[in-house]
């Protein structure tokens, strides 16, 4: 069975197609009876153009787009919105009763997020620490001496991902991730938006700089991150059993 997420995703990029299917049923509602036909066979000739591979989609443009702009929050938020996402408190608890479905990454991310004794603070620099070898896991790459994680990541997400599967969609929202928390702020000409979890300047100048309500906008979002490379990981595994069979 399809992930929720997953259902999630695939209505949202087919939003554009039901909107033009009620539009069209507006447009015909008390015109002539010609004036279905007509519209009908515009509305075919629409869906014949919808794009066989998911790299030919606007949606992946505009994932690709990511990685040439100095991030903004307004510029990332849309990934997490657009997924859909479901995890509260008790999700992830059941996360923790699920030890033999979850590995140990995933157990100690989710007891991390669940834990009353850390401060959001201590939560993100400890959850961005994790955050690669959870791309790893994701896309199921087996971490050699020297790989360098874009290299990898674009190699499973781009080059070798194609079709319109929930699964090629999903392996585009783990590369938007990845472009979100890795992105090269060294190179930024713009002041770094302290809202997003670039992992980088965290790591190279602290976060000491950072406000509370920057922390609380900045974790919402990681975690937000985080749902998604879980449940990509989810819809994966799903698809890799059913491959077997």
């Amino acid at each position: 069975m399809k992930n929720d997420n997953y259902n999630n995703m695939i209505e949202n990029l087919s939003r554009v197609v039901l909107k033009a299917s009620k539009d069209m049923a507006k447009i015909v509602e008390g015109i002539n009876l010609e004036a279905p036909l007509e519209a009908l066979k515009t509305f075919a000739e629409f869906l014949q153009n919808i794009p066989d591979d998911i790299k030919d989609t606007i949606f992946f443009g505009k994932v690709q787009d990511l990685k040439n702009i100095n991030l903004r929050y307004e510029d990332v938020v849309w990934i997490v919105e657009d997924f859909g996402l479901i995890y509260t408190e008790e999700k992830w608890q059941g996360m923790l009763k699920s030890e033999h479905n979850k590995s140990d990454l995933h157990q100690y991310i989710a007891k991390t997020i669940l834990s009353t004794s850390m401060e959001k603070r201590e939560k993100l620099i400890i959850l961005l620490a994790h955050i690669e070898p959870l791309i790893y896991k994701t896309l199921e790459i087996s971490k050699t001496r020297n790989m360098k994680l874009k290299f990898a990541v674009n190699k499973v997400s781009v080059d070798d991902n194609g079709g319109m599967f929930a699964e090629s969609i999903g392996k585009i929202y783990v590369l938007a991730v990845m472009y979100i928390i890795f992105a090269n702020t060294d190179a930024y000409t713009d002041e770094i938006d302290k809202r997003i979890p670039f992992r980088n300047n965290i790591l190279h100048n602290g976060i000491v700089m950072y406000s509370d309500e920057d922390i609380d906008v900045a974790y919402e979002l990681l975690l937000g991150l985080i749902e998604i490379l879980i449940t990509v990981e989810e819809q994966l595994q799903e698809q890799y059993c059913v491959d077997e069979m």
